[in-house]
């Protein structure tokens, strides 16, 4: 049965319908409790007072993802003349959409982000957990996503897939099923701009394997970690690799415990890269201008702890990987999820929830916002979320670097109580303050 656009009122009771089964997001978890304003009390922050909670749209929009003007670099002519400050997401209708992003403003355009409609039977966020992606390449801005049969209902494994649209000369889109590409789900696309051969990782339908491919290709290869069961995996830019964690393997400190691992897709090399009694979740690596563009990566250690890491010479003079920068979150809020980082000016920044229980079902205590940089003189922990801000939920932050400076985005939702269940306040955003000037190509 093919699914029609809904209206605002809705969208909300479609959403009380699915809020719990988001939040079994291991990208949108919640570790709630405490109170905002006990949170900012307990980080004894000493930067300037966080900007205002201004809210973007009132439309309840899971799970969007930012076109690569994101990053501050707005051009207006690429993608056939479409831009690259979009964003793109599946309402709760199974709909895809395309929606543009003021870069000067930060506003979206038109407010619920409807602005064209991609393609239809599209897997909601809350059904894997992960919405459509977008995809980067000398092609063009693509995403990639997970798509039903049209005639299957409700949607079954073998009725799973892996789907990909483009964008035509005349702005039109072309979407559909990849070649070999059922029981899969949840593809992930790499994000460089200049490669002519990108490539997606995605999970087989159970989320127990991972596997990549060429996104011109039916032929998949599967990366050979042990116990990946549905762990954290992100593309490492400007290489073929994939940062990902799965269980430790050697016989030291981190064997049995989730650790992060680099596999090489070219190579196809898997290299374990922490070993520490602990779980890592949440690995990304990136190059930093602070360290001359070296590569460096991030993990959260057992849910508590933001440690950041840098290829250094041991005492033996053999490289390795080291930690530079730890971040522990506050004691009224120990719990960190769903970290991301951004470069502006020179300096890469990261950016994170924060909350006071591991239990990701509770949706009757606040939450708030922080960031971190990575270097000694910038490494504390700055509040993104204001003292007196009112009690919410904020769940998903993520990054846009507008005309005026880094954006920081995020779905808010009112506290449940014994008898009024979590209200979605739509999509909110947060000044971080970082100011100066983006470039425009």
């Amino acid at each position: 049965m093919k699914k029609q656009d809904i209206s605002q009122a809705d969208d909300t009771r479609l959403g009380a319908r699915h809020r719990a089964t988001i939040l079994s997001r291991a990208v949108l978890a919640l570790c709630l409790a405490g109170g905002v304003a006990g949170i900012a009390r307990a980080a004894g922050n000493a930067a300037a007072a966080p900007a205002p909670e201004v809210q973007v749209t009132s439309r309840y929009i899971i799970d969007y993802e930012f076109d690569w003007g994101r990053d501050g670099v707005y051009c207006s002519t690429c993608n056939s003349g479409a831009g690259n400050s979009r964003l793109a997401y599946t309402d709760l209708t199974n709909n895809l959409w395309v929606g543009q992003v003021d870069f000067q403003t930060g506003k979206f355009k038109p407010l619920d982000g409807r602005g064209q409609l991609v393609d239809t039977h599209t897997a909601l966020p809350t059904d894997f957990g992960n919405g459509p992606e977008w995809m980067f390449s000398a092609l063009g801005s693509q995403l990639v996503y997970t798509r039903y049969q049209p005639d299957v209902d409700p949607p079954t494994g073998d009725s799973t897939g892996l789907a990909l649209a483009g964008q035509n000369t005349d702005g039109t889109w072309t979407a559909g099923f990849l070649p070999n590409g059922m029981q899969r789900q949840s593809p992930i696309g790499t994000l460089d701009l200049q490669d002519p051969l990108p490539r997606i990782q995605y999970q087989d339908y159970n989320k127990v394997k991972t596997y990549w491919r060429q996104s011109a290709s039916s032929t998949e290869g599967q990366v050979p970690t042990k116990g990946f069961n549905g762990g954290s995996r992100r593309w490492v830019p400007g290489t073929h690799s994939i940062i990902l964690t799965g269980l430790g393997t050697r016989k030291t400190s981190g064997q049995g415990y989730r650790q992060v691992y680099l596999y090489d897709t070219d190579t196809d090399t898997l290299t374990q890269i922490t070993d520490d009694p602990s779980n890592q979740v949440g690995a990304m690596m990136w190059q930093a201008p602070e360290f001359n563009n070296e590569y460096v990566f991030f993990t959260v250690k057992d849910g508590t702890q933001l440690v950041v890491y840098r290829k250094l010479p041991t005492a033996a003079g053999v490289a390795a990987w080291t930690p530079v920068a730890t971040l522990a979150a506050p004691p009224n809020a120990p719990y960190i999820w769903s970290p991301e980082y951004f470069v502006y000016n020179g300096k890469s920044y990261i950016f994170f929830q924060m909350n006071t229980t591991s239990d990701s079902t509770n949706l009757t205590q606040p939450s708030t916002l922080g960031m971190m940089g990575i270097m000694p003189g910038n490494s504390g922990l700055t509040l993104l979320t204001p003292p007196d801000a009112p009690p919410r939920v904020r769940m998903d932050p993520e990054y846009f670097i507008t005309a005026g400076g880094p954006f920081i985005y995020y779905n808010r939702y009112k506290l449940q109580t014994e008898t009024v269940p979590s209200i979605p306040e739509g999509v909110w955003r947060v000044d971080t303050q970082l100011g100066g000037e983006s470039s425009t190509k």
